[in-house]
C-alpha cells in the first residue's frame, strides 16, 4: 500500500472540514453580530498523543520523524468587534465594546448573542427571531407601546423618555474560548452565567459580521485547489497500482 494514499486521503478529509467552515462564514457575511470561525489542522500523531495522554502531553518525538498525515484539530472563533450599520428600525441595538445580549429560550435557558436585530412577538415581548425573548435586568422586556426611544445605556422608554419599559441585560465573560460554545442561530452557550457589565449600547444600529468576504473567498479557492490536486494524485496512485498488478501479477 502506498503511503501517499494516507497522505492524500487525510488532506481531502481535512480540506473538506475546512471548506465547511469557510462556507458557513461566507453564508453569514451579512448576519448581524456574526463571529468568524477559523479552522485549525494539526498532524495526526499530535492529535493521537493529545487524546491518549491529554492536551498537556510533552512527550518528545524522535529526531527526524516526519508527520505526513494531517487531521482536523479545532475551530477557533474570532470575537473581534466589527463595524456598525445604522438602521431605521427602533428595535435594533448594537453593543459598542465587549459583551453579549441575553436571550431566554423556550425552555427558560439563557443563550448569548451579539445580534441585536430584534423583533416583537405576538405578546409584545422583544425577541430574537427563532431563538427567544430578549432579557432585561428585570426579566424579558415587554413593550407597552411601539413608539419608543432608547439611550446609550440600553434603557428603553416610551417616546419622550416617559415610562421606562426595560433595560437591556448585557453580560461579559473572562475567557471566551473556554466559557463560550458556538451554537445554532448565531448564539453562544455558556456553562456559567456571564457577569453583568455597564457598556455602551447604540440604538438603531446593528453590528456587522466580522467575516472578511475577500479573505474567505481566497481561502475557499485555495482549499478547492488542494482538494482537486489530492483527488488527481489519488487517481494516479490508483493507476499505478492497477498497472503494477497487471504487469507483475500471474499471467
Amino acid at each position: 500500500m502506498y503511503q501517499g494514499f494516507y497522505n492524500l486521503t487525510s488532506e481531502m478529509l481535512t480540506q473538506t472540514r475546512n471548506m465547511n467552515v469557510i462556507g458557513n462564514n461566507m453564508a453569514n457575511v451579512t448576519t448581524p453580530g456574526f463571529k468568524n470561525d477559523q479552522f485549525v489542522a494539526s498532524a495526526f500523531r499530535e492529535q493521537m498523543m493529545a487524546r491518549y495522554n491529554g492536551v498537556n502531553d510533552v512527550t518528545p518525538g524522535g529526531i527526524g520523524t516526519i508527520q505526513m498525515v494531517r487531521c482536523a484539530d479545532t475551530t477557533v472563533t474570532d470575537y473581534a468587534v466589527s463595524a456598525f450599520k445604522e438602521s431605521t428600525s427602533p428595535l435594533d441595538f448594537a453593543i459598542v465594546d465587549s459583551g453579549f445580549f441575553c436571550i431566554q429560550t423556550e425552555n427558560n435557558g439563557t443563550v448569548y448573542t451579539r445580534d441585536g436585530s430584534f423583533t416583537l412577538d405576538d405578546e409584545g415581548y422583544l425577541t430574537l427571531s427563532m431563538v427567544g425573548r430578549v432579557l432585561g435586568t428585570d426579566g424579558p422586556i415587554q413593550f407597552t407601546s411601539d413608539d419608543i426611544i432608547a439611550d446609550n445605556h440600553g434603557n428603553i422608554y416610551t417616546a419622550g423618555y416617559g415610562e421606562l419599559i426595560g433595560t437591556l441585560s448585557v453580560v461579559d465573560f473572562e475567557d471566551y474560548n473556554e466559557q463560550l460554545f458556538k451554537y445554532d442561530n448565531n448564539v453562544f452557550l455558556a456553562d456559567t452565567p456571564g457577569t453583568p457589565v455597564d457598556t455602551q449600547v447604540r440604538w438603531k444600529a446593528v453590528e456587522r459580521s466580522n467575516v472578511d468576504a475577500a479573505k474567505e473567498m481566497t481561502k475557499m479557492m485555495s482549499g478547492q485547489r488542494s482538494l482537486q490536486s489530492a483527488s488527481q494524485m489519488l487517481k494516479i496512485y490508483d493507476s499505478l497500482i492497477e498497472k503494477t498488478v497487471n504487469q507483475l501479477g500471474p499471467t
